[in-house]
C-alpha cells in the first residue's frame, strides 16, 4: 500500500532528519515505528504527507510510492485525497468549533458516493462519546475525546492509511486502551492500514502486526511484533524490562 525507499531529510538545509530510510505499510496492516524521541518518527510521517517545508525541512532522496504511483512532491491536500490521512501529534483539532464543525471540515477530501451524514454516523459508531458532544466545543473536550475526534476527522475523509503519531501523549491507561480498541476495529472493519508512531512500545507491539525501529533517522531492526518483543534490547531500552542477572 505505501512504501519509502532510500529516504533522506534534511533540515535548514544542514540537519539530517533521516538517512536511507525504508519501510512498507501493506495493505489492510498496523506497522509501527519505534525509536526514541529525535529518532526520526514524526519526520517519517510528516515527509509521507509533506508537511516538513513548514519546518524548513524537504526530502533530498528516495521515493514514497502509494500503490506504486510516486506521491513525494504531490501537495498535502493532494496527499490526503490520496487517501493518506495524517493524524498529528498534539491532535489539532479546531477548539473554537464544534465536533460537528471539525468533521465538517474534513468533508473538503471526502472521497466516494457515502454521504456526509452517513459518514458522521460511522464516526459516532466508533466514537459514541462524540455523538454526544457533537454541539461541544472540541476546545473543552477532554485530551481523549480530542483525540477520539482527531481520529474521526480522518475517517470522515474516507481514507487508505492513517499515520497516527503518539495518540497516547497526554493520555490515561485506560483511555489509551479504550482508544487502541477502537483502532485495532477500524483496521480490521475498514481495512484502514496504519502507519503508527508511539512511545508507548509494548502497547505499540500490541495492536501492530510489524515494526521498525528508528535511531538517528534510520532503521535498525525490523521484524514480527512478536520478534521484536522477544528482542532483549527491545526489552531493555523499550519495554523496561531487564534480567535477573541485572537487577541483581
Amino acid at each position: 500500500m505505501l512504501e519509502i525507499k532510500g529516504l533522506e531529510v534534511i533540515y535548514q538545509g544542514v540537519i539530517q532528519g533521516l538517512s536511507d530510510l525504508s519501510l512498507k505499510v501493506p495493505q489492510g496492516s498496523i506497522v509501527a515505528l519505534l525509536g526514541a524521541n529525535g529518532a526520526g518518527k514524526t519526520t517519517t510521517l510528516k515527509a509521507i504527507s509533506n508537511f516538513l517545508p513548514l519546518e524548513d525541512g524537504r526530502v533530498t532522496k528516495g521515493t514514497i510510492t502509494l500503490e506504486g504511483d510516486n506521491i513525494l512532491k504531490l501537495a498535502p491536500h493532494e496527499i490526503v485525497r490520496r487517501g493518506v490521512f495524517h493524524v498529528r501529534e498534539g491532535r489539532y483539532v479546531f477548539s473554537d468549533m464544534t465536533v460537528e464543525e471539525n468533521l465538517i471540515a474534513a468533508t473538503f477530501a471526502k472521497k466516494g458516493s457515502q454521504s456526509r451524514q452517513a459518514a458522521f454516523d460511522e464516526v459516532y459508531t466508533y466514537f459514541p462519546i462524540l455523538s454526544q458532544r457533537r454541539r461541544q466545543m472540541a476546545g473543552y473536550l477532554s485530551g481523549g475525546e480530542q483525540q477520539m475526534l482527531a481520529i474521526g476527522r480522518a475517517l470522515v475523509a474516507d481514507p487508505r492509511v492513517i499515520l497516527l503519531d503518539e495518540p497516547s501523549l497526554g493520555l490515561a491507561p485506560l483511555i489509551v486502551n479504550e482508544i487502541f480498541e477502537i483502532i485495532a476495529r477500524i483496521n480490521r472493519e475498514k481495512k484502514v492500514s496504519i502507519l503508527l508512531v508511539e512511545q508507548n512500545a509494548m502497547i505499540a507491539l500490541k495492536y501492530a502486526s510489524y515494526g521498525y525501529v528508528l535511531e538517528s533517522g534510520h532503521s535498525v531492526l525490523e521484524g514480527t511484533t512478536q520478534d521484536l518483543a522477544a528482542n532483549k534490547d527491545i526489552q531493555k531500552f523499550y519495554l523496561g524490562r531487564v534480567d535477573e542477572f541485572e537487577q541483581a
